[in-house]
């Protein structure tokens, strides 16, 4: 009886080895819609931060009125919104990949800007006015002296919000995007082996991210001010 079963198992975990390569080009969804939603969440996220140290009382209040509305807001239920909510409305077709790239950028980018803000206020104020006693300008003592400290205090929470937004790129096959997580519910649902798929697709995620995370090691080491 036991011999029946691991027969079966082994055929089972064949089926999901032929459909691997399938899953495996998935990936490049996954990759697209995570680097660049984090790239554009980096650009507005900044902006955004730029916005909430302003002098001028109205722009601070859109960065803080931006952040935390986007902060209340499900990952999922902003996809469904941006894809299909947003198409309808404007009587506009949004193909699925820019859908999920829109919502995630625009998502994210209010997580990036408490990630910057949290670092520039970190930064010693002393920092600064030394740089400028040295001889610079104001904006090169920004540049040159804050900017890095700053950049090396905000890595790592940077890197834990790509993390995040490769994590909820899992979701956008909700809305039709043929990623890895979408393949691989379409292949367990014919066959019925949800565990075996849904353990193939964690396995390669906790590679995924093991692989950033020993990457992004090296690059804070370089990061760190001498």
């Amino acid at each position: 009886m036991n011999e029946i079963a691991n027969v079966a198992s082994q055929g089972h975990w064949a089926e999901v080895l032929r459909a691997l390569p399938l899953m495996l080009a998935g990936l490049k969804y996954t990759a697209l819609i995570s680097i660049v939603s984090m790239a554009a969440a980096l650009v507005l996220g900044f902006v955004l931060a730029a916005l909430r140290f302003s002098r001028f009382a109205a722009a601070r209040a859109i960065g803080f009125i931006y952040v935390q509305l986007f902060r209340a807001f499900s990952t999922y239920v902003y996809i469904l919104f941006i894809y299909f909510g947003l198409a309808a409305f404007f009587k506009i077709d949004i193909p699925p990949v820019q859908a999920a790239i829109v919502a995630l950028s625009l998502l994210n980018s209010a997580y990036i800007a408490e990630i910057y803000r949290s670092a520039m206020m970190n930064v010693d104020p002393g920092l600064r006015e030394a740089a400028i006693c040295t001889g610079l300008t104001r904006r090169q003592a920004f540049i040159h002296a804050v900017l890095p400290q700053a950049a090396f205090q905000a890595f790592p929470s940077l890197l834990n919000q790509f993390i995040v937004i490769l994590r909820d790129s899992s979701i956008v096959g909700a809305i039709g995007v043929a990623d890895i997580m979408f393949v691989a519910s379409k292949a367990a649902s014919v066959n019925y082996l949800q565990f075996e798929y849904y353990s193939v697709v964690a396995a390669i995620f906790v590679v995924i991210v093991f692989c950033i995370s020993r990457l992004g090691d090296l690059v804070e080491r370089r990061l760190k001010p001498p």
